[in-house]
Protein backbone atom coordinates (compact mmCIF):
# COMPACT_ATOMS: atom_id res chain seq x y z
CA UNK A 1 0.00 0.00 0.00
CA UNK A 2 1.21 3.56 -0.91
CA UNK A 3 0.73 5.37 1.92
CA UNK A 4 2.54 8.46 0.33
CA UNK A 5 -0.60 8.90 -1.99
CA UNK A 6 -2.80 9.38 1.64
CA UNK A 7 -0.65 12.36 3.20
CA UNK A 8 -1.38 16.10 2.13
CA UNK A 9 1.07 17.31 -1.06
CA UNK A 10 3.12 19.39 0.74
CA UNK A 11 3.96 16.50 3.06
CA UNK A 12 4.84 14.17 0.51
CA UNK A 13 8.08 16.05 -0.34
CA UNK A 14 11.75 15.09 0.94
CA UNK A 15 13.45 18.40 0.78
CA UNK A 16 12.11 22.01 1.05
CA UNK A 17 10.55 23.91 -1.53
CA UNK A 18 10.68 28.35 -2.09
CA UNK A 19 7.63 29.97 -3.43
CA UNK A 20 9.22 31.09 -6.61
CA UNK A 21 7.18 32.62 -10.10
CA UNK A 22 9.49 32.15 -13.66
CA UNK A 23 8.93 31.57 -16.98
CA UNK A 24 10.08 27.46 -17.81
CA UNK A 25 9.87 26.26 -21.38
CA UNK A 26 9.23 22.51 -21.83
CA UNK A 27 11.07 21.38 -25.46
CA UNK A 28 9.74 18.24 -27.06
CA UNK A 29 11.27 18.09 -30.07
CA UNK A 30 10.08 20.70 -32.22
CA UNK A 31 7.46 21.66 -30.14
CA UNK A 32 8.05 24.24 -27.44
CA UNK A 33 5.60 24.72 -24.74
CA UNK A 34 5.96 28.05 -21.86
CA UNK A 35 4.79 27.59 -18.53
CA UNK A 36 5.10 29.28 -15.39
CA UNK A 37 6.58 27.48 -11.76
CA UNK A 38 5.11 28.22 -9.05
CA UNK A 39 8.11 26.77 -6.71
CA UNK A 40 11.24 25.32 -6.47
CA UNK A 41 13.10 23.56 -4.63
CA UNK A 42 16.39 20.71 -5.16
CA UNK A 43 14.94 17.77 -5.74
CA UNK A 44 11.83 19.31 -8.69
CA UNK A 45 9.30 22.32 -8.60
CA UNK A 46 5.79 22.86 -9.17
CA UNK A 47 4.90 24.66 -12.51
CA UNK A 48 1.68 26.28 -14.21
CA UNK A 49 0.65 25.06 -17.99
CA UNK A 50 -2.10 26.44 -19.89
CA UNK A 51 -5.00 23.75 -19.26
CA UNK A 52 -4.89 22.60 -23.04
CA UNK A 53 -0.93 22.12 -22.61
CA UNK A 54 -0.28 18.29 -23.33
CA UNK A 55 3.69 16.50 -22.51
CA UNK A 56 4.63 13.15 -21.96
CA UNK A 57 7.33 12.86 -18.84
CA UNK A 58 9.83 12.49 -18.97
CA UNK A 59 9.52 16.46 -19.43
CA UNK A 60 12.93 18.57 -20.41
CA UNK A 61 12.75 21.69 -19.22
CA UNK A 62 15.06 24.71 -19.60
CA UNK A 63 14.50 27.92 -17.09
CA UNK A 64 16.52 31.16 -15.53
CA UNK A 65 16.09 31.36 -11.92
CA UNK A 66 15.29 35.18 -10.50
CA UNK A 67 17.76 37.50 -10.10
CA UNK A 68 20.07 35.68 -12.26
CA UNK A 69 21.10 35.06 -15.78
CA UNK A 70 22.44 31.46 -16.22
CA UNK A 71 20.16 29.20 -18.06
CA UNK A 72 19.77 25.54 -16.10
CA UNK A 73 18.01 22.60 -18.14
CA UNK A 74 16.75 19.72 -16.17
CA UNK A 75 15.07 16.67 -16.92
CA UNK A 76 12.12 16.13 -14.53
CA UNK A 77 9.94 13.14 -14.12
CA UNK A 78 6.24 14.80 -13.44
CA UNK A 79 4.98 12.77 -10.06
CA UNK A 80 1.40 14.78 -10.21
CA UNK A 81 -0.68 16.33 -12.32
CA UNK A 82 -4.11 18.23 -11.93
CA UNK A 83 -6.61 20.91 -13.64
CA UNK A 84 -7.35 23.74 -11.35
CA UNK A 85 -8.94 26.11 -13.09
CA UNK A 86 -8.35 27.54 -16.19
CA UNK A 87 -4.89 25.91 -15.96
CA UNK A 88 -3.13 22.61 -14.95
CA UNK A 89 -0.97 22.04 -11.88
CA UNK A 90 2.06 19.60 -12.58
CA UNK A 91 4.41 18.49 -9.89
CA UNK A 92 8.15 17.95 -11.02
CA UNK A 93 10.95 16.05 -9.39
CA UNK A 94 13.95 16.46 -11.42
CA UNK A 95 16.07 13.55 -12.82
CA UNK A 96 18.94 15.02 -14.30
CA UNK A 97 20.52 18.28 -12.94
CA UNK A 98 24.16 19.44 -13.93
CA UNK A 99 26.34 19.94 -10.74
CA UNK A 100 26.43 23.63 -11.15
CA UNK A 101 22.98 24.38 -11.79
CA UNK A 102 21.90 22.31 -8.92
CA UNK A 103 24.50 24.84 -6.87
CA UNK A 104 22.57 27.56 -8.71
CA UNK A 105 18.91 26.43 -6.90
CA UNK A 106 20.54 25.59 -3.81
CA UNK A 107 21.56 29.11 -3.37
CA UNK A 108 18.12 30.45 -4.53
CA UNK A 109 16.68 28.66 -2.31
CA UNK A 110 18.71 29.42 0.34
CA UNK A 111 17.96 33.31 -0.07
CA UNK A 112 14.40 33.08 0.05
CA UNK A 113 12.87 32.89 3.28
CA UNK A 114 9.44 30.42 3.66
Amino acid sequence: MMLDRRRAERDRRLSRRVPAVFAVMNTAGAQVQLGQAEDIGLTGMALRWPKDAEFASPVTLTFQLPGTREPIAACAQVVNDRSTGRYRRTGVRFTTLEPQDAALIARYCASRKI
